[in-house]
């Protein structure tokens, strides 16, 4: 019989005892713990889907101090179960560690519900005590790397208004309002700490590099999204996902000939049960070339309409056509949400609308590829399962048939 040889129990999962052994600084309380906490987007519950709309502030702290509790009590036993794992000489010490891999999910999931609890208490309370603004402003601090930027966005302008000054806060709503479209801010950051912006990552140190044109170009999105509200309705997409319920203002008077091929497309069931095959975290989000089983096209293309003069440009929320390889009038079912501006595209694709509710789902999209920032390359993430369109309905259509124009080369 071959010899069994006791691995020590760090090799059981790097990423697992890394996220663990910051737990374990939570039971002697919540000075600093989580500031380490991984980037990594959770798989399962996300901040998206904690509604709090029902309970009362009451009901939310009984929430937050069981989750509390509950993590504490899963630490207690993963610590217990370590020591008689190192302790034991025999070959039970295998079991124990199975023992410890089990606890470590049952302990993971008990940080989700302490993390998930401690926003939805902070959100609805007008002076959080010391201890929850603690807590948040670490789990603030990861939330742009985990692509959860209406939660960074809401909490870092809330965590201001309690620490007015503070110069951590002051850089991190500079780092997410040039992404969550608040160019003002953006641009008054800009003014003052422009060699900051120098080093911050991608997108927002790219995104400062526009901010100027950016805040220009949104100010005219404003005049005419009143001019929108004055005229007739604006037909509505409600986009029905396994992570929730997106809705998308589509921008029939700018891009008619877009907005005619997707309402035609979705009255024929052409958009149910798609996924989101390709979302890059902090980027955007595409869709409508297939579903978990096969690719599915058109067999046409449709004419441009992103050099009109009145045509909208892309900020987070904007919906997009996309071109088949950047060629002129190749757009045709697939198209792209955009997680945060995308000036680049702006005279290359056409806007045909934004999404007016839903962006917490946006940013819950299971990521399916990632940006190898050294090599400069997009990666597959292997072992996932994308996010689906289970369907979509539309609402306020104008009294027209929505039939496209199609472009023949």
């Amino acid at each position: 019989m071959k010899k069994m040889t006791r691995q020590p129990i760090q090799s059981i999962s790097r990423r697992a005892l890394f996220r663990i052994s910051v737990l374990v600084l939570i039971v002697a309380g919540f000075s600093l713990p989580f500031d380490l906490a991984s980037g990594q987007e959770d798989s399962g519950r996300t901040l998206a889907q904690t509604s709090t709309d029902d309970l009362s502030v009451q009901e939310l702290q009984h929430n937050y101090d069981h989750a509390v509790d509950n993590l504490r009590n899963a630490l207690k036993a993963i610590k217990r179960t370590g020591a008689d794992y190192y302790q034991n000489k025999s070959s039970l010490a295998f079991e124990y560690r199975e023992k410890w891999e089990a606890e470590a999910v049952i302990a993971e999931d008990a940080y989700k519900q302490v993390r998930d609890a401690a926003f939805a208490l902070f959100f609805s309370v007008d002076q959080p005590d010391n201890e929850l603004v603690q807590l948040i402003s670490g789990l603030n601090q990861k939330l742009i790397s985990q692509g959860q930027l209406t939660t960074c966005y809401d909490a870092t302008r809330k965590l201001l208004d309690l620490k007015p000054g503070d110069a951590e806060l002051t850089e991190m709503m500079g780092r997410i309002s040039i992404m969550t479209n608040d160019f003002d801010s953006a641009l008054r950051f800009y003014k003052v700490q422009k060699p900051a912006t120098e080093s911050f990552g991608v997108p927002e140190g790219m995104l400062y590099n526009s901010v100027e044109s950016l805040n220009s170009k949104f100010q005219r999105e404003l005049e005419l999204r009143e001019v929108d509200a004055r005229g007739e309705e604006l037909p509505h997409a409600i986009v029905k996902t396994n992570k929730g319920t997106i809705v998308i203002e589509l921008f029939e008077n700018q891009a008619p000939e877009t907005v005619g091929n997707f309402v035609n497309l979705v009255e024929k069931g052409f958009y149910d049960n798609v996924i989101f095959h390709r979302v890059l975290k902090n980027i955007f989000a595409d869709t409508g070339k297939m579903t978990q089983n096969r690719a599915q096209t058109v067999d046409y293309t449709i004419y441009d309409e992103s050099k009109r003069t009145d045509a909208r440009h892309h900020f987070r929320g904007s919906v997009t056509m996309i071109l088949n390889f950047d060629k002129e009038n190749s757009g045709a079912a697939e198209f792209r949400i955009m997680l945060v501006p995308g000036p680049h595209l702006d005279g290359k694709n056409t806007v045909f609308g934004r999404v007016i509710s839903g962006l917490q789902i946006l940013d819950s999209l299971q990521e399916t590829f990632t940006i190898n920032e050294e090599e400069g390359t997009e990666e597959f993430v292997p072992d996932i399962t994308p996010d689906t369109i289970e369907s979509i309905t539309l609402k306020r259509l104008r009294k027209h048939e929505y039939e496209p124009h199609r472009f023949n080369e």
